[in-house]
């Protein structure tokens, strides 16, 4: 007779608490409340794009789907830390990284613009650009501006 052992069926919740961390629980729900309020943020339709992938006790990480939005989220990272300050006391750095998504399918077709970015978030841009020193950087940012600004005004 072989010396094997009865091993009993363990559910599944008790596997998954050997691998993750202990404060997963914890952190998944900073993760969403925080995905939340960037989803309700009504002032700008970009925020309502962010991904948050996680927080940690100096930074919060989230991604947009492309890089234009990525740079026009870094344009106002002074101002969402503002926000987070004022509403969850939270004081993190902001890492911005842009993640495409893998859904969409490829094809040869001219895609439109994913979002409808308004008038005024472009004059903001527009503003934010004077501020600019790096003449390449404020003439990037004028020409995203008017880029957006045109391609809103087509959807």
């Amino acid at each position: 007779m072989s010396s094997r052992k009865n091993h009993k069926p363990q559910a599944l919740g008790s596997l998954f608490s050997k691998v993750l961390p202990q404060n997963y629980v914890h952190k998944r729900a900073e993760i969403d409340q925080l995905q939340q309020f960037f989803s309700a943020q009504q002032s700008d339709a970009v925020f309502g794009m962010v991904q948050v992938n996680n927080i940690t006790d100096q930074y919060l990480h989230v991604s947009l789907p492309n890089a234009t939005l990525s740079a026009y989220l870094r344009l106002h990272s002074a101002q969402i830390k503002d926000m987070l300050r004022e509403h969850f006391n939270l004081d993190v750095e902001l890492k911005i990284s842009t993640r495409p998504s893998t859904s969409a399918p490829a094809t040869g077709h001219k895609k439109k613009f994913p979002v409808n970015i308004s008038q005024a978030s472009c004059q903001q841009m527009q503003k934010g650009a004077e501020s600019v020193e790096d003449d390449g950087l404020k003439a990037a940012l004028k020409s995203l501006s008017n880029t957006l600004s045109q391609r809103s005004d087509q959807y």
